[in-house]
């Protein structure tokens, strides 16, 4: 008879660690969840950033030879611990100052925690370094969408497709920006 009981607190602790750990990792992502979004604002360009295909932000090869703070860093940023990594790629920051990869996967952090000053900041650092790879200009657009520079946005998403003409959600990006009043 007692063993019914035990069962009972056995699952109750098991569910319990399941929604800590579920409610650790939305806060942990910057986003609250309780938050509701409408569709066409931060949550949605979101989805389209973290659904794009990407050369240099999503996929990073770690080579032995790798700062271990970069491969940290890295490896929190697949597990999407985002306030983690932001950590450990500063710290790879002082290691190697000129990393451009690393202010671009800074830039995408902030992006996540909506913290849009620190993502422009880092995403044109990023740029000034390397300005070749479209995915950059892509983010940097969204970042100045959500601040409210409309102009620099549509010219950021310009670059983008400068870089990238054939994706399709860069153009989509940009035509949605051109079809809003500045």
């Amino acid at each position: 008879m007692i063993i019914y009981p035990i069962i009972i607190i056995i699952l109750l602790l098991i569910l319990f660690a399941v929604v800590w750990r579920r409610a650790y990792f939305v806060q942990a992502n910057g986003l609250p969840a309780e938050e509701k979004v409408h569709p066409d604002t931060a949550e949605r360009l979101l989805s389209l950033i973290k659904g794009k295909r990407q050369r240099d932000d999503v996929e990073i090869e770690i080579q032995d030879n790798t700062d271990p703070s970069l491969k940290k860093a890295e490896e929190l940023f697949r597990k999407k611990q985002y306030i983690s990594a932001e950590k450990w790629y500063l710290e790879a920051i002082k290691v190697d100052p000129r990393n451009d990869k690393i202010y671009s996967r800074l830039g995408i952090i902030y992006i996540n925690q909506k913290n849009y000053s620190d993502a422009r900041e880092a995403l044109e650092e990023a740029i000034k370094i390397n300005p070749g790879v479209a995915s950059r200009h892509f983010n940097l657009s969204f970042v100045y969408n959500e601040e409210g520079e409309k102009r620099e946005a549509l010219n950021s998403a310009k670059k983008a497709l400068r870089y990238d003409p054939n994706n399709k959600k860069y153009r989509h990006w940009a035509d949605e920006l051109r079809s809003r009043p500045f």
